[in-house]
């Protein structure tokens, strides 16, 4: 996992220093940058040359690319996760599903990697996108359930196949993202074959 401000305060009994925390986040705002332009292949080494930091001291931050990524969606993650619990009351939750299923891909497409490590990430305790991963499925299948239990999502797709679909998606939009207008439509598709016969969920 990368290491948080937080988990170095617990781990040490004392605040990040200043000038570590400054480091760490001049490492954030240029990946970040990078990841969601035409530079999303970025190497870690010019990740540190634009942070003007040294490697050493990115990987005492970021032991990995992913550990790296994790830091960048990590909060977005948590809100999404947050917002399936509240979805989970919605009074339609096939449309409930399919309406979270396009802010995820949205989200899964801002950083290249993400929508591949998503397919796996879950299933592989030494990722550091592990936890993150595994609070999607685990949103996912949530919402999911109780739109198979109201009758309004077909009963034989499993939580495995609904994150393949998404991750497909999110993968083009990743790769082509001229073709972001496609979106809706891509999802208009997925969500016809979710549903249960003679269900519209919009």
């Amino acid at each position: 996992m990368a290491v948080r401000m937080s988990d170095l305060a617990e781990a040490t009994g004392r605040p990040m220093r200043s000038h570590a925390r400054r480091n760490r986040e001049r490492i954030l705002a240029v990946a970040r940058d990078a990841m969601t332009s035409q530079d999303d292949e970025i190497s870690l080494n010019e990740v540190a040359r634009r942070a003007g930091v040294g490697i050493g001291t990115l990987f005492r931050h970021f032991a990995s690319r992913e550990a790296l990524l994790e830091a960048l969606v990590h909060d977005r993650t948590a809100a999404l996760c947050v917002e399936a619990d509240r979805l989970l009351e919605a009074d339609a939750p096939g449309a409930a599903l399919v309406t979270w299923l396009s802010d995820l891909v949205e989200h899964v497409a801002t950083y290249r990697g993400v929508a591949a490590a998503l397919l796996s990430g879950a299933h592989d305790e030494q990722s550091a996108l592990h936890r993150s991963c595994q609070g999607v499925d685990d949103a996912a299948a949530a919402l999911l359930a109780r739109a198979q239990q109201a009758g309004e999502i077909r009963a034989d797709i499993g939580i495995d196949e609904v994150i393949s679909l998404v991750s497909a998606v999110a993968w083009v939009r990743e790769q082509a993202r001229e073709r972001a207008g496609q979106l809706d439509t891509l999802m208009s598709v997925i969500a016809a074959g979710l549903r249960s016969s003679g269900v519209i969920a919009s």
